[in-house]
């Protein structure tokens, strides 16, 4: 592709079905999930995506056994049954974050040195709260850069410890994530006690993906007493896991068993709800219809939230039923103006940010403060973009708020080589002729065929 996107303003409002890639956040637990397991998993609807790619090699560096067609979303993946096959391996992440910090806990149940390194960028994103967690599990991670960021070099000695671990989520809740899906491969129950604010959507979908793939999660309550502070380390190994108490847990503790086990089968992977969003977004930009199919009531996804939600309080006619979710815009294009907290759907922040100068009032996008330490600094970016096609925005830590726009100033969008703002102000020039995308192609990171798929709502 040209080293620009130029957007094509749609000629009449889309009344259509939408087929969206599956989710990237499913796709990469899941591939975590099968390789922890013991025996062969077949995964279907799996993203083939630049992040999904990297994963795939790295577990292959691993030692895992990975096969099928990705252009076909098929995959098998041999489990190894919580071990890691390799004895060491140099690992290459891009930018993915999903990534590194999955395969950093994943390392922690190796034996042997593992380095994992990324882009420029990922060498910006730091990965602190990770590396102590690990420590109190007996893992030696070290960062070769300043303030914690990567390479990171992981020394494991083929035993994770248990007790009670804790972990800072204020940065990234894929920290307690990471943990969560090795927890099960501890010598010991494991209590993961989270420091700081915990954005509780993607941890809410792993917990439900450990469920499904046969281990439980407990939070809220906890009857152990397996995880007492000071129980970390060669303490706990000869702990038995189960034992029991009545000492309470506090919400923002999660307690993962010792000696359960992730159970090999087939999984579909339903569609990516951050990249319907911007389908949905089109809909309620031209008072067009979208339905996209797998999407139902009963998704993993938290960020369905964006329609059933935030499209709903602009004035959309949201449906979600077992088939999908389906967004009527407004027939008369006019979308009111909202104040949300994005925290729990903050890869959809952009995506109403993007909307927001159409809107017949102000929009205040609030609590997505972490994004700043996301793929670009994401607040920074939509300010300045929107700032260049001539719309009032209020930049603030944590968010901002963006006025209507009388009209929209031509312009060529800068990307910073963040997927979901190219993605996301594309929608722009859905309505507004005059719009360029620069560095389209970074949309691999996530969903390669994008900019054919919003062609083809025209």
């Amino acid at each position: 592709m040209s080293s620009t996107y130029s957007v094509r303003p749609l000629a009449r409002p889309p009344d259509t079905e939408a087929a969206i890639p599956g989710s990237k956040s499913i796709t990469n637990r899941a591939l975590i999930l099968a390789a922890l397991a013991d025996g062969r998993s077949r995964l279907t609807g799996v993203l083939d995506s630049q992040d999904t790619r990297v994963m795939i090699e790295s577990l292959r560096r691993l030692g895992f056994r990975i096969e099928g067609d990705l252009q076909r979303s098929e995959l098998e993946v041999t489990g190894a049954a919580g071990a890691v096959p390799a004895r060491g391996a140099d690992l290459y992440l891009e930018n993915s974050g999903t990534s590194i910090r999955f395969l950093t806990a994943l390392c922690g149940l190796g034996c042997g040195r593992f380095r994992l390194d990324g882009s420029a960028r990922m060498r910006q994103r730091p990965q602190g709260d990770l590396m102590q967690a690990l420590s109190q599990c007996g893992v030696t991670v070290r960062a070769e850069a300043a303030e914690g960021c990567p390479p990171l070099v992981v020394d494991a000695r083929g035993e994770l410890y248990g007790g009670r671990i804790e972990i800072g989520a204020d940065a990234s809740s894929q920290f307690l994530t990471a943990l969560l899906m090795v927890a099960p491969y501890a010598a010991s129950d494991m209590r993961l006690a989270v420091r700081g604010e915990l954005r509780p959507h993607y941890v809410d979908l792993t917990i439900r993906m450990m469920d499904r793939w046969g281990v439980h999660v407990e939070k809220g309550t906890d009857p152990t007493d397996s995880s007492k502070p000071g129980n970390q380390g060669p303490a706990t190994r000869n702990q038995e896991p189960g034992t029991r108490n009545q000492q309470p847990t506090p919400p923002s503790e999660f307690l993962v068993r010792a000696g359960q086990r992730f159970r090999a089968q087939e999984y579909r992977i339903e569609p990516d709800a951050s990249s319907a969003s911007y389908f949905f977004a089109a809909a309620a930009l031209t008072g067009g219809r979208v339905t996209v199919p797998g999407l139902g009531s009963d998704s993993l996804q938290g960020d369905v939230r964006f329609a059933t939600e935030a499209l709903a309080e602009m004035g959309c006619e949201v449906t979600q039923d077992a088939a999908g979710l389906t967004v009527r815009g407004p027939a008369d294009g006019r979308l009111r103006g909202i104040s949300r907290d994005m925290s729990a759907i903050s890869d959809t922040s952009l995506t109403l940010a993007a909307l927001a100068p159409f809107a017949d009032g102000p929009t205040t996008i609030s609590n997505i403060a972490h994004t700043r330490l996301q793929e670009c600094d994401r607040i920074a970016a939509m300010c300045a973009e929107l700032t260049r096609l001539g719309v009032r925005v209020d930049e603030r830590p944590d968010g901002c708020t963006i006025c209507p726009a009388d009209s929209i100033q031509p312009a060529t969008v800068q990307t910073y080589g963040d997927h979901r703002v190219a993605m996301s102000f594309a929608l722009v020039g859905l309505r507004a002729p005059g719009i360029d995308i620069a560095d389209p192609d970074c949309v691999g990171k996530t969903f390669p065929d994008y900019w054919q798929r919003l062609e083809a709502l025209a």
